[in-house]
């Protein structure tokens, strides 16, 4: 007989094993890591009960930068690499013309950049490691312990919905109860991880070169796409513009290059973003069937 449990709804839910089953059917570590060998060394600096809402406290600092002199020198050199770089010809060439554009262009590639994020939620990183050219360092629930109540993050949308606000306290507040009781049971911190709530609140640091983030920017900035995603990917452009003045006319969203809506989902623009070319009749991209359409 198959396990099973029904809860207080009267929903049922099936195990895929027998009820007497308790065999050890695929692999795991003896050593990883959990309470008795980690003796509470390991515990994560945001155990601290709060419930940030919306994209309060949430941090991007600008942790690794480039050089102005450096850029300048290399995008001269590479706008007068096909002539064979001679010195009167670098001489003519611009920044700002490297950045135009062009196979020059590619020597953007060779210049990095990290953020330092703190507070993201884990519905966000989960997006930003989709950018697969850059590199993540990510606070790990595998090997640090994340505390009695771990910080978490709350959309503004539950905020100020009262009773549905409640209600994810509670529910919040039982699974960290079970979470606390897992550590407890000594089970492994990676196994006691799946417990823990998507909006629980981590590090993450990014790393972009220069291309690949203006590249993330054009795309990510826009409005129509997850809340704190934009408010994340806004910052570290304002961070990086105040650092590189020059950079501000190079670094937007597509649209505005284009004067065009160039959002690519199915939802309606118009009424979401404030930009004026912000149309139904003005997108690249026109979905045959809207979301919430029949």
């Amino acid at each position: 007989m198959l396990w099973g449990y029904t809860d207080y709804r009267g929903y049922r839910y099936t195990a895929s094993r027998k009820v007497d089953d308790e065999r050890y059917h695929g692999t795991r570590s003896i050593a990883s890591k959990r309470m008795s060998l980690d003796h509470g060394r390991s515990v994560s600096p945001s155990d601290n009960g709060m419930i940030q809402v919306g994209q309060d406290e949430l941090e991007v600092v600008l942790v690794q930068d480039f050089n102005d002199d450096d850029l300048a020198r290399i995008s001269r050199i590479s706008q007068s690499a096909s002539l064979g770089a001679p010195e009167e010809a670098q001489e003519k060439q611009e920044t700002t013309d490297f950045l135009r554009g062009g196979l020059a262009m590619q020597s953007l590639e060779d210049f990095r950049i990290a953020f330092a994020v703190r507070g993201a939620s884990r519905v966000l990183t989960h997006q930003l490691v989709r950018t697969r050219q850059a590199a993540f360092k990510q606070q790990s629930q595998r090997d640090c312990f994340y505390g009695n109540m771990p910080e978490f993050r709350m959309p503004e949308s539950v905020w100020v919905n009262h009773g549905l606000r409640e209600a994810w306290c509670n529910a919040l507040s039982y699974i960290h109860d079970v979470y606390r009781q897992t550590i407890k049971e000594d089970i492994p911190y990676e196994d006691a991880r799946y417990l823990l709530p998507e909006g629980t609140t981590n590090f993450i640091l990014c790393e972009y070169s220069l291309r690949v983030f203006i590249d993330m920017y054009a795309y990510r900035g826009c409005v129509m796409f997850q809340d704190e995603y934009v408010w994340v990917a806004r910052k570290m452009r304002e961070l990086l513009v105040a650092a590189h003045p020059y950079l501000d006319p190079y670094i937007k969203i597509s649209c505005e290059k284009v004067s065009k809506c160039t959002y690519q989902g199915t939802e309606r623009v118009e009424g979401q973003c404030d930009f004026p070319w912000a149309t139904e009749d003005n997108r690249t991209f026109k979905p045959t069937l809207y979301l919430g359409q029949v």
